[in-house]
């Protein structure tokens, strides 16, 4: 049997065990309809009565403390999971960033060893790579620096 179908058989089991003694502790509170008088003894002993009342106060408790449990757990994760996810975010943000930056270094390298290339005519085959290259370095510095300013300001949120 998996965990989800275990816990929710137990969780139904423990329901049912908990309306059962809600219902027990009703009828042995309630009182004896097919009594002729007051003057009957009661069929059940008087130490029964507190034992089931202790029980369904116990079974009470533990619905409150599980239902606040719960509403703990939901605050818990929101304010632990928030700032790792936020964190994470930042890191991700800040190293692709990096990767984008080194790799317009190495563009802007090859840029600068092809800068005699500016002067050549558009059509020439060196001055097409260059301003390939040109457009590369731009696209990829510009990610590298939003990717920095996107970081910044997350982390400043």
């Amino acid at each position: 049997m998996d965990r989800v179908r275990f816990g929710r058989a137990l969780g139904y089991g423990a329901r049912h065990a908990a309306k059962s003694l809600l219902k027990a502790a009703d009828a042995a509170s309630s009182p004896n309809p097919s009594a002729a008088g007051p003057s009957r003894p009661a069929s059940r002993p008087a130490t029964l009565q507190p034992t089931v009342s202790r029980v369904v106060d116990r079974v009470v408790e533990t619905r409150r403390t599980v239902a606040q449990t719960q509403k703990h757990a939901g605050k818990l994760g929101r304010s632990v999971l928030s700032p790792v996810a936020r964190f994470s975010s930042v890191l991700w943000l800040q190293v692709t960033g990096s990767f984008f930056m080194l790799i317009a270094l190495f563009l802007s390298q090859g840029l600068w060893k092809q800068r005699g290339a500016i002067r050549l005519p558009i059509h020439s085959h060196a001055a097409a790579i260059f301003y390939l290259q040109l457009a590369a370095f731009v696209g990829f510095a510009y990610f590298a620096v939003s990717n920095f300013v996107r970081a910044y300001l997350r982390e400043r949120r």
